[in-house]
């Protein structure tokens, strides 16, 4: 193996080194890392190439656990930025350190920051802030001095299940802290870099021609796409219209990879070797078909980094560059074994980029085409024609992209499409083939005549309107969603295709196909939640906001509101924050959704869930059924045709497996008035008690002090074993009249870390603690679990924020 595949041990050993490094935070240090060098080179004496292999894959392994070091553990004074943190906004200066990158609805800059200012004096630190920009454009350069005002944040975990690790994200982007400011007005240009580097001209560049389309083209749906295609602008793209490609199964055409690559190096290639062979000298001294490829390799190299440099392009590029060089050199070259000496050259430059999606997705998906499409076509050997040949490998090829990469996305994403296999045949060729030859014909034309836009790119423009007409109309097709793939699901894809490509006995290979995918769904089903006879609760860590799940005795699921963003920040709540969630949990089916009430911090992810998840029935109160800012999700519910029902102080609902749910507030509307109609939305909040044998808990919603006073006089049980606090622990609620009559044990309170309202209020934990009543927060505990059996009942925190 280690002779037909000599990257592959290096590749797999430092692969799994970075991996294990990077999920226990542990680094191994220089010291051992020279230890296993030379242990390699003593195994170099010995005549046993099985001890050899062993002592390449410790050598490379231990790198592996190595190279993450400045990363995951970087010196103190590094960072030390991160000692200014505060809800007070700073004056700070410092350097743009990378490409700013714009989107519709702002942008971001890399800085290396260099002082801060306060109290009319400054203090040198040191660290990269990775600064947000709402609105605007972008126009700062790498290098440029600049100063701007901002509040300095410390990235942190929310402590919720399935949530994507941003802080690590970032970490390995070398960011400490993040800022934000409204505009690029808001940012002062000192002065530009002190010296012109080489990269610095190649974003001017990018940045021009970037400008030169999107004065050409206003429309933004055609710019940004344009700009995508050419420069790898794809931030740019309007998030609808993003979803539509990913929908129609063609977003892999958008972002810059070896497809792209390939064809800029065969029109260059093309185009020279067409003006060489037009000089009888040069035809008579040279091997031109030979001399012009390496003319391509300086194209492909300035390309790359006029895009961005992107982990996937990189990839094409050293993959084409070693096709180029054994062409030269009239060598044949392996794919599997050039796929693996891309992969391993990044990783060693930039050990990060295995944790990179575009990395990873263009990584598998070039796999599964090396080893799948080579086979199908063996399969028919009867199809001569040059033109049916080619048809037949465009089919297997974009059937086995969409096949091989959809588990993985399914992983990353959530959602997967299939529908690439049919939008291809339409999409590559406007694209792929018309809009990126004729952009890449005249780009260069671009940086001199500017001006001359609209019309050398009309042609291009022309087929990425039409493209977009077509990826419109596809918005609807039907895509596959499903939260239920986990690590270990990836693990036993890769060992799948590890067992395609590597193994070579044929019955070997065969039995392992079977077996592996038997144990994936083995896993899958040992996994599944289960009627198990007990009650659990689980408050969710969704920030400055309210969501809780149920598991019934039976097993049935219900969730009590669905979080949100308390104002609009373009992002969906649902997708973001609570899908992945419900799905890390194993919640494929909501049985019962309860609507508390209508503000967006508590029906904020709602919309997605009821989109994307089957729903049995949707119970609120009369006031939030009529309100305005659930209209949006009354009109989903509507359309998918979920039964609604209306709950009011007094109802008592019987539920699966013995659990009884007793509504407390708000009282029923007679003739749409009653006493709550003057009242606040909060006080027209769902409050109801829920009780399983023994044990019982009352769940508050944002109630306050009236709404207590209400459920008082009425007389109703309140005695609890579990108080979910009111209003995230507001001092206008949970009252201590309140807190005497329901007497709980334990209380529980939804916060987010460092909100900006200080809650929980100093009052509100006071009076706790003078009653002894234990107390879980999400903002510092996390998500929050309670598993009762109706006579004892525990509570963990299994999912604690960093």
């Amino acid at each position: 193996m280690s002779r037909q595949w000599p990257i592959l041990i290096p590749f797999v050993s430092m692969a799994a080194g970075l991996a294990l490094s990077a999920h226990t935070d542990y680094c191994c240090t220089s010291l051992t890392l020279a230890a296993g060098f030379v242990c390699l080179l003593l195994s170099c004496l010995l005549r046993n190439s099985l001890v050899f292999s062993g002592c390449v894959a410790v050598f490379f392994f231990i790198w592996g656990m190595t190279s993450l070091a400045p990363w995951l553990s970087p010196d103190a004074a590094s960072i030390s930025i991160r000692s200014y943190a505060s809800d007070s906004p700073l004056v700070v200066e410092g350097i743009v350190a990378g490409r700013p990158v714009a989107s519709p609805d702002g942008g971001r800059i890399a800085i290396k920051v260099e002082r801060l200012f306060f109290n009319k004096r400054h203090e040198p630190v040191r660290g990269n802030l990775l600064l947000y920009v709402a609105g605007g454009d972008i126009t700062l350069e790498r290098g440029d001095r600049i100063r701007f005002s901002s509040r300095i944040h410390i990235p942190r975990l929310l402590g919720l299940p399935g949530e994507f690790d941003y802080p690590r994200f970032l970490a390995f982007q070398a960011i400490s802290v993040t800022g934000r400011v409204v505009s690029q007005q808001d940012i002062v240009l000192i002065r530009g870099a002190a010296e012109e580097s080489v990269q610095r001209r190649i974003d001017r560049a990018a940045r021009l021609l970037g400008d030169a389309i999107r004065s050409a083209f206003p429309n933004q749906n055609t710019s940004s796409v344009l700009g995508a295609l050419l420069i790898g602008d794809q931030k740019r793209i309007p998030q609808p219209l993003a979803d539509a490609y990913s929908r129609a199964g063609v977003n892999h055409i958008l972002s810059i990879s070896g497809f792209h690559v390939g064809i800029l190096a065969t029109v260059i290639t093309f185009i020279v070797w067409h003006l060489l062979k037009l000089s009888s000298f040069l035809a008579l001294h040279f091997n031109l078909r030979r001399s012009v490829l390496l003319l391509a390799l300086p194209v492909m190299l300035a390309y790359l980094f006029l895009t961005g440099a992107a982990p996937a392009t990189a990839r094409s590029v050293i993959m084409l560059a070693v096709c180029v060089l054994a062409l030269y050199a009239e060598r044949e070259s392996d794919p599997v074994n050039t796929l693996l000496l891309a992969a391993f050259l990044l990783i060693s430059i930039n050990p990060p980029t295995l944790f990179d999606v575009s990395f990873q997705l263009s990584f598998i998906s070039l796999w599964g085409l090396v080893i799948a499409v080579p086979p199908v076509l063996q399969l028919f050997p009867s199809v001569a024609s040059p033109y049916a040949r080619g048809f037949l490998q465009f089919v297997t090829a974009s059937v086995v992209a969409s096949s091989v990469t959809m588990i993985p996305v399914l992983f990353i994403f959530k959602v997967a499409s299939l529908n690439g296999i049919v939008t291809n045949f339409l999409i590559v060729p406007l694209l792929g083939y018309g809009a990126v030859i004729a952009g890449f014909a005249v780009l260069p034309l671009l940086l001199v005549f500017p001006h001359a836009a609209p019309a050398v790119l009309w042609p291009a423009a022309t087929m990425v309107e039409v493209s977009n007409r077509i990826i419109t109309s596809c918005a609807s097709l039907p895509v596959i969603r499903f939260h239920g793939i986990t690590a270990v699901d990836m693990a036993y894809f890769l060992a799948f295709l590890c067992c395609v490509t590597f193994v070579r006995s044929t019955a070997w290979r065969r039995i392992l196909a079977v077996c592996i995918p038997l144990a994936a769904l083995t896993t899958h089903l040992g996994t599944l939640p289960r009627a198990d006879g007990k009650l659990h609760v689980t408050m969710l860590s969704v920030g400055q906001a309210e969501s809780i799940l149920l598991r019934l005795p039976d097993g049935s699921s219900m969730l009590v509101d669905g979080g949100g963003y308390l104002h609009d920040t373009g992002n969906d709540f649902g997708q973001r924050v609570l899908a992945p969630a419900l799905g890390a949990l194993g919640v494929g089916r909501v049985d019962r959704i309860i609507v508390t009430h209508e503000h967006p911090d508590h029906i904020g992810g709602l919309a997605f869930i009821i989109r994307n998840f089957p729903v049995g029935e949707i119970w609120t109160t009369e006031a939030g059924a009529a309100a305005a800012l659930f209209r949006d999700v009354s009109e989903i519910i509507s359309k998918q045709k979920i039964l609604r029902r209306t709950l009011s102080a007094g109802d008592t609902i019987t539920l699966p497996g013995g659990v009884l749910l007793q509504v407390l507030s708000p009282g029923r509307r007679v003739n749409n008035s009653t006493g709550y109609s003057e009242k606040s939305v909060n006080e027209d909040s769902l409050v109801f008690r829920l009780s399983y044998r023994a044990f019982s808990m009352l769940f508050t919603a944002d109630a306050g002090f009236d709404a207590e006073r209400q459920i008082i006089e009425t007389g109703r049980e309140l005695s609890s074993t579990v108080l979910k606090i009111g209003h995230h622990g507001s001092r206008y609620s949970t009252s201590e009249p309140f807190l005497e009559r329901v007497q709980p044990r334990m209380a529980l309170v939804s916060a987010g870390f460092g909100n900006r309202f200080g809650l929980p209020s100093r009052r509100t934990l006071d009076l706790l603690q003078t009653k002894n009543i234990s107390l879980y927060r999400t903002d510092r505990d996390g998500t929050l679990q309670i598993v009762t059996d109706g006579a004892g009942w525990s509570v963990s925190t299994p999912y604690t924020p960093k």
